[in-house]
């Protein structure tokens, strides 16, 4: 799982600072504030334009092809470009763990996540609902009451179908938000480090216990295709994606405090076993390429070609392109093919969801989540001031 000039978490979120040991204020033992040096961390927001890039080409090559050509390999498969969604689980571990360290009251960090998510995932979900009913894009003839709960944008845990294959990440984005929410609610905004650790710890405890019991039912099986009891469990307790987020938490607070690099190494590996476990060598192998890049960017002070211009561009309109590109693209690619030829094709279709990618990113990412967050937090303020209800006489 950008914003002009600001980062984001799945693809969204505010862009962490590139931190250092940092100077806190201590108050019965919690971390009350953080003083990162000044400056953002430009590399994530590069990361995160190569994995969007990345899984926009594995869908107008395999991705492409599985739905218009019975899966006959019309152009090379950049089959690889899928594991975007793993780079983007590290990414939003240590972006979501950083913007929740900042909030002051939960509510912060809801009105945050809410009114950067929302507002152009409502737009991306609009067209794609309009452009699969047009040009009938293959998976997506779906009922009416499906498309209305892709609003909701937690349609896969209410076991409703998706408008658009990429819209189960959020889904499972959102559990992991929610567990964050519950965190600041419970410590009053008070996530200290030793908190994490500890969270991590069990997260990845219950994880790889859970994978080896799952392993005889999900080794070589394709996940839609795994016996529904044990789909249950796995999603429910995030069992393939929560060592992502976890080793993306570490690896903040390693970027804060060195002495935890082993830790944050230790937390990658553990991404590495738990794919091993559920799927095979070669999907490990692949998580192992995803994670090592995750990690030295991490921990290096500059990356300086992920502050590339185009890349930094990418990184910033990643959130739109990735909500906007898949049902969008297939039409687009499907409908000029035969006059274009594939390699044309694919070259005009990348450009023009850029293009509805800028557009979506100034609209909804821009103008609408500004927009949002005013409304939420002066609704707050208005509710906060209620006053409260007088007492019944006689109780």
């Amino acid at each position: 799982m950008g914003t002009g000039g600001r980062c984001c978490d799945l693809v969204l979120g505010e862009c962490p600072p590139g931190t250092r040991p940092s100077d806190r204020r201590q108050r019965g033992g919690a971390v009350t504030g953080v003083q990162p040096r000044r400056g953002r961390f430009l590399e994530l927001d590069g990361l995160r334009g190569i994995a969007a890039v990345a899984v926009v080409l594995s869908h107008l090559t395999g991705g492409y092809d599985s739905k218009y050509h019975g899966g006959e390999s019309m152009v090379p498969n950049a089959w690889w470009g899928a594991y975007g969604v793993q780079l983007f689980f590290f990414i939003s571990g240590f972006v979501i763990l950083m913007s929740a360290r900042r909030a002051r009251v939960p509510s912060d960090f809801v009105i945050s996540r809410a009114a950067r998510l929302y507002p152009v995932y409502w737009i991306a979900v609009t067209v794609s609902i309009i452009v699969s009913i047009v040009f009938r894009v293959p998976s997506t003839d779906i009922g009416w009451a499906d498309r209305l709960m892709n609003y909701t944008m937690i349609q896969r845990l209410l076991l409703f179908d998706n408008v658009d294959e990429v819209y189960w990440t959020l889904a499972i984005e959102m559990q992991f938000y929610m567990l964050i929410l519950a965190l600041l609610v419970l410590t009053r905004a008070r996530l200290t480090s030793k908190l994490v650790l500890r969270l991590v710890g069990i997260w990845f405890a219950v994880s790889l216990v859970v994978a080896v019991l799952a392993r005889p039912h999900t080794l070589g099986i394709d996940p839609q295709n795994v016996d529904t009891p044990w789909k249950m469990v796995l999603n429910l307790l995030l069992v393939e994606w929560g060592p992502f987020f976890a080793a993306g938490m570490l690896a903040y607070l390693a970027r804060e405090e060195r002495r935890l690099r082993p830790l944050a190494i230790t937390a990658a590996a553990g991404t590495i076993a738990v794919s091993w476990i559920l799927h095979g060598w070669a999907q490990a192998a692949c998580v192992a390429v995803v994670a090592a890049l995750f990690l030295v960017v991490v921990t290096r002070e500059r990356t300086s070609i992920l502050r590339w211009r185009p890349i930094q561009f990418y990184g910033r309109i990643s959130y739109s392109l990735y909500i906007g590109h898949a049902v969008t693209g297939y039409a687009l690619l499907h409908l000029i093919e035969p006059v274009t030829g594939r390699w044309l094709g694919m070259a005009i279709t990348f450009a023009a969801v850029t293009g509805i990618a800028c557009l979506y990113h100034r609209y909804g990412e821009v103008y609408l989540s500004k927009k949002a967050r005013t409304g939420l937090e002066a609704l707050r303020d208005r509710l906060s001031r209620r006053p409260a209800p007088p007492m019944e006489v006689g109780r």
